[in-house]
């Protein structure tokens, strides 16, 4: 993939910026790419050479959050989680990236946002933490439960702590998190 030169990036910071904006207002069906670039003080032309439209701008946001997250975990993870200080280690990671941008979450996992950013985080908890591989899982019916049960939880945490402002470290709720994710069966 080529680099972005610097007036794309900033461009494309613009839109998604406004689009956020608008997003935290009000449900994507209602956003139109004309308020979009009147927001961005950008022509429609410029939209249309990266997007096609909200829901597409929607879906490469989130997919570049994702990426993001991955690539910083990438950096910090080595091998499979071996104990107790390295599964908190991870853990602490991801929520410690949650909070370096904690509006963008806030605003893509509201009401007004869409619900495949927290199957698309699920994953990534469940390919960092759990070190598990999901096909296997879709084979075996009860590992898959319990994969549900206990990635669900852990998301949950993190989603609540997120959207109510709560003065709770992420260190503190990287040990809740942990503490939940070490009862999860060894066999998963």
């Amino acid at each position: 993939m080529p680099k972005e030169n610097r007036r794309t990036k900033i461009t494309k910071l613009l839109l998604n910026e406004s689009f956020l904006q608008l997003l935290s207002k009000k449900p994507l069906t209602r956003i139109t790419v004309k308020e979009i670039c009147e927001d961005a003080d950008l022509n429609r032309s410029t939209y249309y050479q990266y997007y096609a439209d909200p829901y597409d701008q929607m879906m490469k946001l989130e997919a570049d959050t994702i990426n993001g997250m991955v690539s910083y975990l990438d950096t910090i993870v080595n091998g499979v989680v071996s104990d107790h200080n390295h599964l908190y280690t991870i853990i602490k990671h991801i929520i410690d990236y949650i909070q370096s941008k904690k509006k963008l979450f806030q605003i893509l996992l509201s009401n007004n946002g869409d619900i495949s950013l927290q199957k698309d985080i699920l994953t990534v908890f469940a390919e960092k933490i759990l070190q598990t591989d999901i096909q296997m899982l879709n084979d075996r019916c009860e590992l898959l439960q319990e994969y549900i049960f206990f990635s669900s939880g852990s998301f949950g945490l993190i989603y609540y702590w997120l959207m109510s402002d709560e003065d709770e470290t992420t260190d503190a709720l990287a040990k809740r998190i942990t503490s939940f994710v070490e009862r999860i069966p060894s066999q998963i």
